[in-house]
């Protein structure tokens, strides 16, 4: 590892160390304002990264910087009406090339959800993180590696999202004892022709243990849950299709887990989305988390198969380790990967992410 890289990580760990120490160890109360029959709780998330790329011919770069930078809130006004709210400001300080990069603050999720009894039926509205595979619905904070699959978001820009989130109303629901999970959603798109359909995304999941019924899915829950799902997703507008199958188990294994997850995706822009060939997308991960030692290896592997041959397919491996000092509410994850692009030079890729979470 070159000189300057060993300085950035060797200060980055001493961050992340001195953000160990500096930890409270007790559980603090919640930030929450409720009466009778309304509640909203407030919270954050940070993510401090230290980055060093190793792209050969292409050069090197390293960076101290935000990865995430969010506060949520959320609540209910009553029985049958919640709300999730949240900003973001990604990669705030990440070299740009001509100096280090700003981030504007932005609503990244906002959900209103009204449910008029029982689980079975409940609609939300608004900006919408869409399940197109498993991996695209989880959440930031619960990942199991450093960070999403390269292929969880590929469809996100062609349509207009803003990482994977679309506005739009989504039909949400769990059948057959809570086994059967399906979402329904029409959102707006890509609305660049005017006159374009609306998007349509579905999905249906099979939960054989523990259904999980919020707005997004977990990584891994630490050795807190017994999970097994199987899933399948459609999205489409106008001529742009795509379809996944994905699976995710969580099996708590004495005072740890393993968890693993994979999905296979196809997708077509056609004329629709031009700057979306099409291809084959397969994305998997594993890990042991040990709760006696808070330690947990985790592997990653992720593949683009593009159906032209004048593109150029790529694999990427990641391998890391996650301290989970806190579970997810604090914990350091370090991690390697590298990309092997048709053609191209490998990327090396090194992280240590240092995560602090509350809500």
């Amino acid at each position: 590892m070159p000189s300057k890289t060993r300085h950035i990580f060797a200060a980055a760990a001493a961050v992340s160390l001195a953000g160990i120490l500096g930890m409270p160890s007790a559980a603090q109360a919640a930030w929450q304002i409720s009466d009778e029959d309304s509640s909203i709780k407030f919270g954050f998330l940070a993510q401090m990264r230290a980055e060093s790329v190793d792209a050969g011919s292409a050069g090197d770069s390293n960076d101290l910087f935000f990865r995430r930078l969010r506060l949520l809130a959320g609540g209910k006004l009553n029985d049958n009406w919640s709300f999730f709210f949240e900003t973001d400001s990604p990669n705030i300080g990440k070299g740009s090339g001509s100096g280090k990069g700003t981030s504007d603050v932005y609503i990244q999720d906002f959900v209103v959800t009204y449910k008029p009894g029982g689980d079975s039926f409940m609609l939300d509205f608004g900006m919408l993180l869409n399940a197109l595979t498993y991996n695209s619905n989880q959440s930031a904070v619960s990942l199991m590696t450093t960070d999403y699959a390269p292929v969880s978001f590929v469809w996100s820009g062609p349509l207009d999202a803003r990482v994977g989130r679309d506005y739009g109303v989504r039909a949400r629901g769990y059948l057959l004892g809570d086994r059967l999970e399906y979402r329904a959603s029409i959102l707006g798109g890509n609305r660049d022709t005017r006159d374009a359909d609306y998007r349509f995304m579905g999905r249906l999941a099979f939960n054989v243990f523990t259904a999980q019924k919020g707005l997004f899915y977990s990584g891994t829950t630490l050795g807190k849950s017994q999970i097994l799902v199987f899933g399948a997703s459609y999205d489409t507008q106008e001529d742009y299709e795509a379809y996944s199958v994905d699976a995710h188990w969580d099996q708590p294994i004495g005072s740890g887990s393993i968890t693993v997850s994979g999905a296979w995706s196809h997708l077509d822009g056609d004329d629709f989305l031009t700057s979306l060939p099409e291809q084959d997308n397969i994305w998997f991960e594993a890990g042991w988390y040990f709760g006696g030692l808070k330690l947990m290896p985790f592997f990653q592997y992720t593949e683009r198969d593009f159906d032209s041959e004048s593109l150029a397919d790529a694999e990427t491996m990641q391998f890391g380790l996650g301290y989970m000092f806190r579970g997810h509410n604090g914990n350091v994850k370090f991690s390697w990967a590298t990309t092997d692009v048709d053609g191209a030079d490998d990327i090396d890729t090194f992280w240590i992410n240092l995560q602090a979470f509350k809500f």
